[in-house]
């Protein structure tokens, strides 16, 4: 079972399809720990506008369990980007609209000029095009479409942060 664990609510983006207003976030049962998960997802919101929160979380998982840690996003804050990326398993980097690209192709540069060994997934909604990547290392999946009523994926369980 993995755990897809919502920190906050809080997201600059709007977005006409996001999962957020299908969820009834403050209904959703508190995590109370860490144990028993294969993985742990950490998801918002987006969680890069708490870089504190996200790495007090990222902590508290660690004192617990070496369960590997994944983090997803749409909009990194490149002034921490790298130095969180050093606590966690990798990073899903979901491009939803064009805005995006300019803080994804910083990330992009970024990682090619560092020895990285992180699973880094990059989820590209349809009809944006993002050119040629510098790292090689991104796992792609093309034409990501809005999903209605966002199904969590098998295996998985939603929470929020307490």
């Amino acid at each position: 079972m993995k755990l897809r664990l919502i920190l906050h609510e809080k997201c600059k983006k709007k977005c006409e399809g996001c999962c957020n207003k299908d969820w009834n976030i403050p209904m959703l049962p508190i995590n109370n720990g860490y144990l028993g998960y294969e993985e742990i997802l950490l998801t918002g919101g987006e969680p890069f506008l708490t870089p504190k929160l996200l790495k007090k979380v990222i902590t508290e998982i660690r004192k617990e369990t070496n369960t590997p840690i994944y983090i997803y996003t749409a909009e990194p804050n490149y002034n921490v980007f790298f130095e969180i990326l050093n606590l966690v398993d990798g990073i899903c980097f979901t491009i939803h609209d064009n805005f995006e690209l300019k803080k994804f192709k910083q990330i992009d540069i970024g990682l090619s000029i560092r020895r990285i060994n992180k699973s880094m997934r990059l989820n590209i909604f349809k009809d944006i095009e993002i050119g040629e990547l510098k790292y090689g290392g991104w796992k792609i999946k093309k034409d990501i479409e809005w999903i209605k009523n966002c199904p969590l994926p098998a295996g998985e369980i939603l929470k929020r942060y307490g």
